[in-house]
């Protein structure tokens, strides 16, 4: 008899969680009868999934209109299915399935931690995440009666673990295969902002930076991406008296349809998980600038050695650092050759297979 197992993202925007959920999905369809659980209108993103995973859309309007309420109405929806037992594998807001969890309910939880976990090791993203996120701690709490949490570093699976008592947690990164990809010295070089224009991924900080830096070395500057910070940019932009700015807007798969054209990006993150965008840039071998000590950087680029990290939020360190790659180019291509060859770590052995084999041992 197939396993099923219910994915539980009750809003599905444009961003790497969603992305991740693509990939999962169309991977675990292959071993598990697997059911999509949302309340979305997000059709493109959908469109990625394959036809091997049933997908529950209830394209509720009402609920829609606010994060809790929607995240209850597809648990509602959810619980009044038919089953005695059954797996649910959350990917955001997982507080209220956990609480559900602690009052004894029957179904198998695994949760997935896509954004930082306050701990002793992050304390520039503490920092940032205690302003916006005063729960976090709360619902982090709730984590230990969960029955598998997966996250994507040592540092979040042992505060876990020691702090918050879960038992059962597994490090399951991101997969990223390798693409080919060539850079090479050039005149004019393309510096790259892609992502969610919002203020944690701090879009304005790259732009505002780019556009003082550029009067003193002549690149283009351009920002792919959708969000609430995107009025500010394009006010930004057309006032920048260089003409070298270019904002796309969003783009589907933007690393694979623009990696040729691709010199540096740039991740401005204020904290992160791993992210998606560093990961595919590598990929393709596309020479990278990161904060130091937000989400993933560190490992993916090597402390520096697989690409530039700069000190989080400081104008001058980010300026000094996208200046030397750009001078340097050949050493920023060097770089990103040795983070290139540190996917591996990334692969589908360490990833996908991964996942599979962790939820096997709670089935």
């Amino acid at each position: 008899m197939t396993k099923k197992i219910y994915l539980f993202c009750p809003s599905i925007q444009d961003g790497g969680l969603e992305k991740s959920l693509s990939i999962y999905a169309n991977f675990l369809a292959t071993n598990f009868e697997t059911i999509l659980i949302t309340n979305t209108f997000n059709n493109k993103r959908l469109k990625t999934i394959n036809k091997n995973v049933k997908i529950i859309n209830f394209k509720n309007k009402f609920f829609l209109k606010n994060r809790i309420l929607n995240n209850l109405f597809c648990i509602f929806k959810m619980i009044k299915i038919n089953e005695k037992k059954f797996t649910v594998f959350s990917f955001h807001d997982h507080f209220f399935l956990c609480l559900l969890k602690f009052f004894k309910a029957r179904y198998k939880l695994i949760i997935r931690t896509q954004t930082a976990i306050i701990n002793e090791k992050n304390k520039d993203e503490e920092n940032n995440i205690k302003k916006k996120f005063f729960l976090r701690n709360l619902v982090t709490f709730f984590y230990r009666y969960t029955d598998l949490v997966i996250t994507f570093s040592e540092q979040n699976k042992s505060f876990l673990k020691k702090r918050i008592k879960v038992k059962n947690v597994e490090i399951i990164r991101n997969f990223f295969p390798k693409h080919n990809g060539l850079k090479k010295k050039k005149k004019i070089y393309n510096v790259f902002f892609v992502g969610r224009l919002v203020p944690d991924k701090d879009p304005i900080f790259f732009l505002e930076n780019c556009m003082s830096l550029s009067h003193k070395i002549r690149f283009n500057i351009s920002v792919v991406g959708k969000g609430s910070c995107l009025e500010t940019i394009k006010s930004l932009s057309n006032s920048n008296t260089q003409n070298n700015t270019k904002i796309y807007g969003y783009m589907e798969d933007a690393i694979k349809k623009l990696n040729k054209k691709i010199d540096v990006i740039c991740i401005t993150s204020k904290f992160d998980g791993t992210p998606n965008v560093l990961g595919e840039a590598v990929s393709y071998k596309i020479p990278c600038l990161a904060p130091r000590d937000v989400g993933l950087s560190n490992m993916i680029l090597f402390n520096g050695r697989g690409g530039y990290l700069y000190k989080s939020s400081s104008n001058d360190d980010f300026k000094n650092k996208l200046s030397s790659m750009l001078i340097h180019y050949d050493e920023a291509i060097n770089r990103s050759k040795l983070a290139y060859k540190g996917l591996e770590r990334f692969d589908y052995n360490n990833t996908l297979l991964k996942l599979k084999k962790c939820i096997n041992k709670i089935l």
